[in-house]
């Protein structure tokens, strides 16, 4: 019996088993197959290729004239000692005046004003007109003098005469104490509606102050160089590249025989040069000579944004009693000249660059119907004699040793490719 009950259960299990068999046909479980979704890929027009247009900067009347403008103004020595200055100053002028008179772009204007002395005797016995600071009215070969009193191209024939000033000697009331700031403030002050000087200082001209002396600012001088060299920045509204200040000055190392007494080894003005203890002052020998130190410091403050002081000395700086004092003044002149015709052209927009770097600027000069047409002189883009770019700025700078094609009212256009986002 036990072993029909074991048969039956095995049996029962046997065939449990067989029933769940994946091979089994009565249990097979039949899917429908999952249709394929079609892929669509959606279709876009193709982008037009991107073109890039020239435009012709619109930067204002006074951005893209060109009218080249400078001041010149001497402070002249008029003491005793400087007969022989003036007179090789003028026998070297046309050296001076050649690059600015050659160029018929620059419109100069040229002034002389003389030294100061505060004291009360040269106040007393001074046989001129002028006050402190005013210009000296323009003249001719035979000192007559004309209503006005700075020399521009019309007059350009009288500018010899007229930076001759002449000397004072001091037994007539000429200067001993001479001063130079003080005369250069006075200008300046004088320059407003209704003042003496009034027309010679332009807002947009360069401004250039030429000292020309054998002597120093007054040691005892109200005003400092520092004071000095802000007074004229200021004047100039704190444009440096608008002010230059050049000087025609005696050395250190130049004999004593050629300088104002003031810088003299002398008792009277260097008593530390001297033992002062006896009868007769006796020569120390601590002295090697004096220069014009107060002169020299107003031009490197006033020149200090062009280099440092012994480059900007070199520079600006010329011998006055110097045996090549002609070709010192013609390189003056040319240096001169040169920063009147140098112009900065701000943009308002970026130029676009090409693949190889190369910016797409175009710049051209000439008259109003010329560039409106396309036309005028296309100015190279180089370091020297074209123009370069500054990205800081960006701005387009002119140097002033371009050739221009020299025309009447003609002006600038900047064409240029603008940067887009896209880029």
């Amino acid at each position: 019996m036990k072993q029909i009950i074991a048969l039956c259960i095995y049996t029962s299990a046997l065939m449990l088993v067989t029933g769940c068999s994946p091979e089994s046909p009565g249990l097979m479980v039949q899917q429908d197959p999952i249709p394929e979704t079609p892929v669509e890929i959606p279709q876009y027009e193709m982008p037009a290729q991107q073109e890039f247009k020239w435009i012709t900067e619109d930067g204002g009347q006074s951005q893209l004239d060109f009218n080249p403008q400078v001041d010149i103004l001497f402070v002249t020595d008029n003491s005793e000692s400087m007969k022989s200055a003036q007179e090789n100053l003028v026998r070297n002028l046309d050296r001076f005046t050649n690059g600015i008179n050659k160029n018929a772009m620059i419109d100069y204007q040229i002034g002389v004003i003389s030294t100061w002395d505060s004291s009360e005797r040269f106040s007393a016995t001074k046989k001129d007109k002028y006050g402190i600071g005013e210009l000296r009215h323009i003249k001719d070969g035979k000192s007559q003098n004309y209503n006005k009193r700075f020399v521009t191209k019309k007059e350009k024939h009288l500018l010899a005469s007229t930076l001759d000033l002449g000397v004072a000697p001091y037994a007539q009331g000429g200067p001993e104490d001479e001063e130079f700031f003080a005369p250069l403030t006075a200008a300046l002050e004088k320059s407003g509606r209704g003042g003496v000087n009034e027309g010679f200082f332009r807002e947009d001209a360069q401004l250039v102050v030429v000292f020309l002396t054998d002597a120093d600012e007054f040691k005892q001088s109200r005003i400092t160089a520092e004071q000095m060299a802000r007074t004229l920045l200021d004047f100039k509204k704190g444009k440096a590249n608008k002010l230059a200040v050049y000087g025609a000055l005696v050395k250190a190392s130049d004999s004593d025989q050629y300088k104002d007494w003031a810088l003299r080894i002398h008792p009277k003005y260097n008593e530390q040069c001297f033992d002062m203890t006896q009868k007769t002052p006796k020569n120390n020998g601590t002295c090697t000579g004096f220069g014009p130190e107060k002169l020299e410091e107003l031009i490197v403050r006033a020149n200090e944004d062009k280099g440092a002081p012994d480059a900007i000395k070199s520079k600006y700086i010329v011998g006055i009693v110097n045996k090549n004092f002609g070709e010192d003044l013609a390189r003056i002149g040319s240096d001169i000249t040169k920063k009147t015709l140098a112009k900065e052209i701000f943009l308002t927009q970026r130029p676009r660059a090409t693949a190889d770097g190369s910016l797409q600027i175009r710049v051209r000069y000439g008259t109003p119907e010329q560039l409106n047409a396309g036309r005028g002189q296309v100015i190279p883009n180089k370091a020297n004699g074209g123009w370069t770019y500054d990205p800081e700025n960006n701005s387009v700078l002119l140097p002033g040793d371009i050739e221009y094609k020299y025309q009447d009212k003609a002006r600038f256009a900047v064409d240029l490719i603008p940067l887009t986002l896209a880029q």
